[in-house]
C-alpha cells in the first residue's frame, strides 16, 4: 500500500527546522528535528483510552498494559527526532492495516476479547481517524526529509513479551530481534548488518544481552511495510526489545534497566543515523 501524503504538511515541514507538540486529536506526540535523516518511533507506548470506550470494554486496565510496549518512548526521548503514540492499541493498532486496526473481535487481539459491548459506528469512525491522522502525518514528514535529504532511516521501536514467546517454544528469547523479512538486503545490507553490530555493543547491567535476526518477529507488521513500499530511500528498522525492563504480568517497571536501555538504544541510534547521513551524501 503506498500512503498519501498532504502537500501542505510537507511545505510545513519543509519550511521548519524543528517542530514539537501532540497531534491536534491527541493520538501521538512528536519532536521533531528536520536537519538529519532520521526518525525514532515507539507507536505502542501509549495507554490511554478514550472515555466513551472504557466502560465498554472487558479488558481491564493491566490487560492493556500487558499488550503495550511500555515505557518504549521513554527510550528514545532525547534523540533529535520521534514519534510515540499516547493511545493504547486496545483502541486501535498502528501497526494493522485499517480494516484490521480496531480490536473488535479476539481474533485481532491474541484472542482476548477487548470489548464486552461493541462501540458504536460513531465511536469506531473516531479510531479510525486517529489512525489516518497518524499515517498522513508520517507519511507528510518522511516526504519531507526525503525532499530535503534524499532518504530516511526509521528506528521502529517495540517490545515484547517474554513469557508468550517462551510458550511458543523459544526458550531463550533474545533480548533485541531486527525483523528483516521486507527489506532489500541488496541495497540496505550494510545499514542492516551496522544496526545489528550497534544493538549488540548495548550492555545492561545483570543481564547477557543476545541480538537475533528474523528469531521472534520478522518485521511484516503495517508500519515498516507500508513506509517501506511508499518510499523508495526509506530503510525502515523493526526492532524489538524483550521486556527484561519490567514484570510484564504485573505491569511494573525496573528503572534502573529501562534507563540502561535508554542510553544503549539512543547512543546506537546516534551512531547508527551518522553513518546513515553520511551514506546519502
Amino acid at each position: 500500500m503506498i500512503l498519501p501524503f498532504d502537500k501542505k504538511l510537507v511545505e510545513k515541514f519543509l519550511a521548519e527546522e524543528r517542530l514539537e507538540g501532540v497531534d491536534e486529536q491527541g493520538g501521538f506526540g512528536y519532536q521533531l528535528d528536520l536537519s538529519v535523516p532520521a526518525i525514532a518511533t515507539a507507536i505502542h507506548a501509549g495507554h490511554k483510552v478514550r472515555d466513551e470506550l472504557l466502560p465498554l470494554m472487558a479488558l481491564d486496565e493491566a490487560g492493556r498494559l500487558f499488550e503495550e510496549d511500555a515505557a518504549t518512548d521513554e527510550m528514545i526521548k532525547g534523540l533529535p527526532s520521534i514519534i510515540w503514540g499516547l493511545d493504547s492499541r486496545a483502541e486501535y493498532d498502528l501497526n494493522r492495516p485499517p480494516d484490521l486496526t480496531l480490536p473488535l473481535t479476539p481474533e485481532r487481539f491474541w484472542g482476548t476479547r477487548v470489548y464486552a459491548t461493541q462501540p458504536t459506528e460513531a465511536m469506531n469512525e473516531q479510531s479510525m481517524a486517529k489512525f489516518n491522522s497518524f499515517y498522513r502525518f508520517i507519511a507528510s514528514y518522511i516526504q519531507a526529509i526525503v525532499t530535503r535529504h534524499g532518504g530516511c532511516v526509521v528506528y521502529d521501536i517495540h517490545s515484547y513479551n517474554i513469557s508468550r514467546q517462551i510458550e511458543k517454544g523459544f526458550e531463550h528469547p533474545p533480548e533485541f530481534n531486527l525483523g528483516t523479512e521486507r527489506l532489500d538486503k541488496a541495497k540496505w545490507g550494510k545499514q542492516i548488518d551496522g544496526w545489528l553490530k550497534q544493538l549488540s555493543a548495548i550492555t545492561i547491567p545483570n543481564h547477557d544481552i543476545s541480538v537475533a535476526e528474523n528469531r521472534v518477529f520478522f518485521g511484516r507488521a503495517y508500519f515498516s511495510t507500508s513506509l517501506t513500499e511508499s518510499f523508495e530511500n526509506v530503510l525502515v528498522l523493526p526492532t524489538e526489545v524483550s521486556k527484561i525492563y519490567m514484570d510484564e504480568l504485573q505491569g511494573v517497571l525496573d528503572p534502573p534497566v529501562v534507563d540502561s536501555l535508554k542510553q544503549g538504544l539512543q547512543s546506537a541510534i546516534r551512531q547508527h543515523s551518522e553513518r546513515f547521513a553520511q551514506w546519502l551524501i
